[in-house]
């Protein structure tokens, strides 16, 4: 008995200390820090002017609410789905606790955990580690809660803190950036609703999942329909509303430069940039503007960079011309999209860098190059060809074929690196690249292709861009190109006669003073772009769509083109000063046709020579007989009837030029079919005519040295022959792959 007694003794005196214990922490007070606002970083602009305030952690700072400021609907909806015992147990639901421990000691690990709204608002104001040690802190906590604050001040805090997804921490935010509401005002609907975002806010969220959201509400009314009371009809008639949302409108006008600039600095309160908030807001109504006038040709955003070059500065960042529409808050500046032919300006630069001279000619003719799928023709955008052409126009009229050539004798390994040294990145080899890397098969972003131009526009090298204060104003950079290469590019391309044989005179791309520019436009219209600096302002513009679905034919000079123009016009408030002549080049007369040193028979043009070296004298100009045309333009002079002084006579027996027997060519499905058509030529005796056949049908009537285009039905092995009076003189065959 004595044994008995004295166990009894020390089990009471243990039940007592624990009872003890649990007092004294329930009566100790609590923390502080658990009922502390989150601390808020500022990001303003080049003036002070507040861009955006964001909390500490990465949770948004909710406008606080008292309880009465909230739909009683709401309340009765939270109290009825999460915790319908509550304020009739002491933090924590015993009833719950055992339904839970059953199940989860059933699985083997929780899956339930009986939380009541004290304990869910002690794991919003401490956060808990995971497991059962976890959840009986957790527990303990939330008695503590109970045990200091009254019913009312729990849910206030609850409703205040809990995350309702789409960025929302607090019903406040939620109500309005789920239906543009103040919490007082929602509907019995939209209470049911955002009550029922609680448990998987981010994956229930209407915007995410509307099926899953109109179930959640319509499970959270079945609950208040048994918990609360609420009347059946007016649950039926809450279910019957339709689930809509009204996100209200945005602010904020530069929510990706200052999640960029957040994501640069994770450290300082507040965040100086080098914004200006007046350019900015200019800026975004143009970009709007713009997309509004190309939305019947299916374009849907814009994206615009604006560089005080001087210092490098960001001064505007707009990542999307529309920041409500579903995609809005995708940030076109940091994207990666195809540049077309946005990259030539370095590709040039880097030729020149490697001793080609501006003078050169190049040669602008039907060209092929065999690739690891087939033969690839590539054509200029207008699909004409204009023979020889200077380089300064090659470049100014964006040509692809001289672009072509540029890069074959440059190696597309050595333009990589540059590319690399650019710090744009490229993901794939140059032998997966091939000479395509020439017109853009590569993917940039709006900020990479403005942070090389910027180099282009001033000593060669590319440096980073400053968006913060703090940001060095001194670096060193890396070289792209050498200074007297840069100034040359620029030049050229602020030449608008350079510029007209593809673009015209007087249209976007002219500005009443000098500016660069260089526009680019993507395979299919998925992305153009337009990029161009004075001596002081460097605008780089993208106009597309950014689930990558192609424009109604919309090219850089008629989409991203006038947004540019309009933006470059605000900047430097219309006016700017001349470029700088580049160093080691004088300025002086050379062969308008071949680029050589010109002779009495020559047309003479003004051109960049490099101090010291003489162009060759031009061969191609013959005193009394004409133009001695080099060999790989005889065949375009005869097609455009030029007299030529050598004899270019075609052959006398008739022939196909091209294809060449086992071509391979690849049909894309994406592309339109008249981008795609394959261009038969056959030749003979001077206006020798015959039809073609292909696949034994025939085809149509042809003419020496005349293309003739055919587009394949569809993939396999096609016989073309050329036929005069019934017979086939010349055959080929051609392999077509891909296709629909």
């Amino acid at each position: 008995m004595a044994r008995s007694s004295s166990v009894a003794e020390g089990l009471g005196v243990v039940a007592a200390g624990c009872l003890l214990a649990a007092l004294v922490a329930l009566a100790w007070p609590l923390p502080a820090t658990w009922f502390e606002h989150r601390d808020s970083r500022r990001v303003v602009d080049r003036h002070g002017r507040l861009l955006a305030e964001r909390v500490v952690p990465d949770r948004g700072r909710s406008q606080w609410v008292e309880l009465d400021e909230v739909s009683p609907a709401l309340v009765t909806a939270l109290i009825a789905s999460e915790d319908h015992r509550f304020g009739w147990t002491p933090g924590v639901d015993p009833i719950a606790v055992g339904r839970a421990v059953v199940h989860n000691l059933r699985a083997g690990h929780i899956v339930e955990g009986g939380s009541t709204l004290h304990q869910q608002t002690a794991r919003l104001l401490a956060p808990r580690d995971p497991g059962w040690g976890g959840k009986g802190l957790e527990a303990l906590r939330a008695m503590r809660l109970w045990a200091h604050l009254s019913d009312r001040e729990v849910l206030t805090w609850y409703l205040n803190r809990a995350y309702f997804g789409q960025g929302a921490y607090g019903v406040a935010a939620a109500a309005r950036r789920t239906f543009d509401e103040s919490p007082s005002s929602l509907s019995l609907s939209e209470a049911a609703t955002l009550v029922g975002l609680l448990p998987a806010p981010s994956a229930l969220h209407p915007a995410v999942d509307p099926v899953g959201a109109r179930a959640a509400r319509d499970r959270v009314l079945d609950r208040m329909v048994r918990y609360a009371g609420l009347d059946p009809a007016a649950a039926a008639t809450a279910r019957a509303e339709p689930l809509e949302t009204r996100r209200p409108p945005v602010d904020g006008v530069a929510d990706q430069f200052v999640e960029h600039v957040l994501r640069q600095d994770p450290d300082h309160a507040t965040l100086e940039t080098t914004l200006d908030l007046e350019l900015q807001r200019a800026v975004v109504a143009l970009a709007s503007e713009q997309v509004g006038h190309l939305a019947d040709r299916h374009v849907s955003q814009a994206a615009v960079l604006v560089v005080h070059l001087p210092d490098r500065e960001v001064r505007a960042w707009v990542g999307s011309a529309d920041l409500t529409a579903p995609d809005g808050q995708v940030d076109g500046v940091t994207a990666y999209r195809s540049p077309g032919s946005a990259l030539k300006p370095l590709l040039y630069g880097a030729a020149f860098d490697e001793g080609m001279d501006p003078s050169e000619v190049l040669f602008d003719v039907e060209s092929r190059y065999g690739t690891t799928h087939g033969a690839w023709a590539p054509e200029n955008y207008d699909r004409r060809f204009s023979g020889p052409v200077s380089a300064r126009v090659a470049l100014g009229s964006s040509l692809n074929i001289p672009a072509v050539r540029v890069l074959e004798r440059l190696g597309v390994a050595a333009f990589q690196a540059r590319l690399d040294a650019a710090g744009m990145r490229v993901r794939r080899t140059a032998t997966s690249l091939g000479l395509g890397l020439s017109l853009g098969n590569v993917e940039v972003t709006l900020y990479e292709l403005a942070r090389v131009d910027a180099a282009l526009a001033g000593d060669g090298r590319v440096r980073p861009l400053r968006v913060l204060q703090t940001d060095p104003r001194t670096d060193p950079g890396v070289r792209l190109v050498r200074p007297e290469t840069a100034a040359l590019v620029t030049e050229m391309l602020s030449d608008p006669t350079a510029r007209a044989l593809s673009f015209g005179r007087w249209g976007p791309l002219e500005r009443p003073y000098p500016a660069a520019v260089k526009t680019g436009t993507s395979t299919g219209f998925r992305d153009n772009w337009t990029v161009g600096w004075t001596r002081e302002w460097l605008v780089a513009t993208w106009v597309g769509n950014f689930d990558g679905s192609p424009m109604d034919g919309v090219s850089g000079v008629m989409g991203a083109a006038p947004l540019w123009a309009d933006v470059l016009d605000l900047a430097t408030g219309g006016s700017g000063g001349p470029f700088p002549a580049p160093d080691g080049f004088v300025q002086g007369e050379v062969c308008a046709l071949s680029g050589g040193s010109p002779g009495p028979e020559c047309p003479r043009a003004s051109e960049w020579i490099r101090e010291g070296r003489r162009p060759p004298d031009c061969s191609w100009h013959r005193p009394g007989c004409g133009v001695a045309w080099p060999a790989e333009l005889q065949t375009w002079a005869l097609d455009h009837h030029l007299p030529s002084c050598v004899d270019s006579a075609p052959p006398t027996t008739l022939s196909i030029r091209w294809p060449e027997d086992g071509t391979v060519v690849w049909i894309d499905p994406r592309l339109p079919a008249d981008e795609q058509e394959l261009p038969l030529r056959a030749e003979g005796a001077s206006g020798a005519s015959f039809r073609w056949r292909i696949d034994g049908e025939d085809a149509g009537a042809g003419a020496s040295g005349q293309r003739f285009r055919w587009m394949p039905a569809g993939p396999g092995s096609h016989l073309i022959e050329v036929v005069v009076e019934g017979a086939a003189v010349d055959r080929r065959t051609v392999v077509v792959r891909g296709g629909p």
